[in-house]
């Protein structure tokens, strides 16, 4: 019978003690939590409890029901594999995409959507142009070895790229941003990024195949040529499944004269 703890619900007793249970290392990843009616008689609890606790469980993305056979409990690390890593080390000949999965010996593929459509408020202050002014939209889905790693949605001004071959991004005889902009003679100097970390919503829910409680990683970037973004894009990617590491290299060491 479970001891009452002054302020808690009986079911948030019952999830705080399988979360410490999880935490640390007593059930590990790929455990078999036990059943509502072991979990019953253990802690003296009803059905509806035991049901409250484990769905508390899960919406913090610590476990996942699997139909017909049970709940167990998920994978806190995430492998480690890079989102990012050193991007620009080198500059880059074709998709940061396509090169990041050959490193990891994975297959890449990606679908996408490309339109031109009006620049909304948001998007034409990233790019530094006016609102209502064209732009082409494109909307991406990336895979490795067929399961989804990340979604993307993109904007550049039609002003840059409109009748030349790079129009539409994955039209022309190169892809990715760089060496697309390099071959219309545009040179990107520099990109920025902003992390921020946010619940799935529902269509990434299921275009990314997470479980119900599982966060994102939202990533803003932008690319730009000297001081005028001519690129910025949207990235989520599943928080459970990618670390963001990064590679940042830093200017030789000169020792300053003292004379």
């Amino acid at each position: 019978m479970m001891a009452p703890r002054h302020g808690k619900n009986a079911y948030e007793q019952v999830a705080s003690d399988l979360r410490a249970q999880i935490t640390d290392g007593v059930l590990q990843a790929g455990d078999q939590i036990p059943s509502e009616a072991e979990l019953m008689t253990h802690y003296g609890v009803s059905r509806i409890v035991v049901r409250m606790a484990v769905d508390v469980l899960q919406n913090e993305g610590l476990v996942t029901k699997k139909q017909g056979t049970g709940t167990f409990v998920r994978a806190q690390t995430p492998p480690t594999r890079r989102i990012a890593g050193d991007l620009y080390g080198t500059r880059p000949k074709g998709s940061p995409v396509q090169a990041a999965a050959s490193r990891a010996g994975q297959q890449a593929e990606w679908d996408y959507s490309s339109r031109a459509t009006a620049a909304t408020r948001a998007v034409a202050e990233r790019l530094g142009i006016e609102p209502g002014d064209d732009v082409m939209r494109t909307t991406y889905t990336f895979f490795a070895d067929g399961k989804p790693i990340k979604l993307s949605t993109s904007y550049e001004p039609l002003a840059l790229t409109r009748g030349t071959p790079i129009e539409h991004p994955e039209g022309g005889p190169v892809t990715g941003v760089v060496p697309r902009f390099d071959y219309i003679g545009v040179h990107v100097t520099h990109v920025t990024e902003d992390v921020v970390a946010r619940a799935a919503r529902p269509h990434e829910v299921d275009q990314l195949e997470v479980a119900p409680g599982v966060p994102v990683f939202v990533i803003t970037r932008t690319y730009y040529v000297e001081e005028r973004p001519v690129e910025t894009c949207d990235i989520v990617v599943a928080a459970d499944r990618y670390a963001l590491s990064y590679t940042i290299p830093l200017p030789p060491y000169v020792e300053e004269s003292t004379g």
